[in-house]
């Protein structure tokens, strides 16, 4: 007893497994942090509350889509579908306020029953018929973008109405309305996921499928509902999204909106393997990857090197993720 209680304190004062543990547990910290210093000390007109603000309005529909996504890399799993779903649902949100003249709340109603039907429809074919996520959600994207090439024709809705219009662009306190709701599904989805009993049972389940179920947790459920709760997710951005942008076309979202949503989840700390994620990583995640746009937008470099950027940190995110979890214990 007395010779662990030596080793530990030894192990203390050199201060190892402190500095492993605070790797372990603040990666993306210290990746945020690293990213905010370069901008301040190397990039002209970074520093600023407008810029700052601009950074947090530019992620906050990322952000709403990147809690979804959270839910369903808690269990394993992963939505390939998001940014297909998102340009279908902001179709479908202004097809019901433009082309129906429906009120603006029973048209996001709809736009989030959409959503929710077809998370519900992935997490039927993962759980039910045990097909890998990346195949169904794969190939359910497509088949959205499909759906919503031929519901649409091809062309887009414009000139929303005000009160639509006001949904996403609507000040308060100066941050934006799209600002505030991220901000409050923010606090829903920590409540859920940190703090209910769903939430623990989600971990449970991520970490171990097999003992979850022994413990009396329903697998089935949780992980049809991640997928849910990602659908619904998708569609509010979407409703957020055609309201900033005053346009409603079923290219919205796509392949690059999925695959950043993803990268920021990661970045936060997310694991693909299940089991592992946080509200507030996955948020600094989003300004993660948001700070290093407005960064390159700031130095002038085009799309292209934007998306080599992104593709070298998911990349190295995964890698530090094996690494940590074989070395880092």
């Amino acid at each position: 007893m007395a010779a662990a209680k030596n080793q530990a304190a030894t192990q203390t004062n050199t201060g190892k497994p402190g500095v492993k543990h605070f790797a372990k547990s603040y990666g993306n910290v210290i990746i945020f942090v690293a990213v905010w210093l370069y901008g301040m000390l190397f990039i002209e007109n970074f520093i600023g509350i407008e810029n700052g603000i601009n950074i947090i309005t530019q992620g906050a529909i990322a952000a709403i889509c990147c809690l979804g996504m959270t839910f369903v890399l808690m269990t394993g799993g992963i939505d390939l579908s998001v940014g297909y779903l998102v340009g279908f649902c902001a179709y479908i949100f202004g097809y019901c306020t433009v082309m129906r003249g429906m009120p603006v709340a029973l048209a996001i109603i709809i736009t989030l029953l959409v959503g929710a039907f077809f998370g519900l429809i992935n997490g039927l074919l993962v759980q039910m018929l045990k097909i890998p996520a990346f195949i169904v959600t794969l190939g359910s994207g497509y088949i959205i973008y499909g759906i919503a090439q031929i519901f649409s024709n091809g062309s887009a809705i414009t000139n929303l109405p005000p009160a639509v219009l006001a949904v996403g662009r609507a000040k308060f306190f100066g941050l934006s309305s799209t600002v505030w709701i991220m901000l409050l599904v923010s606090v829903v989805c920590f409540f859920i996921l940190h703090k209910s009993t769903y939430g623990r049972a989600l971990t449970s389940v991520g970490l171990n499928p097999a003992a979850s179920g022994l413990s009396g947790i329903n697998a089935s459920f949780t992980t049809i509902a991640v997928y849910v709760i990602c659908g619904t997710c998708s569609a509010l951005g979407a409703v957020l999204m055609a309201a900033r942008v005053n346009n409603c076309v079923c290219s919205m979202g796509g392949t690059d909106f999925t695959f950043t949503v993803i990268t920021a989840a990661v970045l936060g700390g997310a694991s693909l393997f299940g089991g592992v994620g946080t509200v507030w990583g996955s948020l600094l995640g989003v300004m993660t990857i948001y700070t290093i746009q407005n960064i390159l937008g700031l130095l002038s470099v085009n799309y292209y090197m934007y998306t080599a950027v992104q593709s070298i940190i998911i990349l190295a995110a995964i890698i530090f993720e094996n690494v940590k979890n074989r070395v880092i214990q």
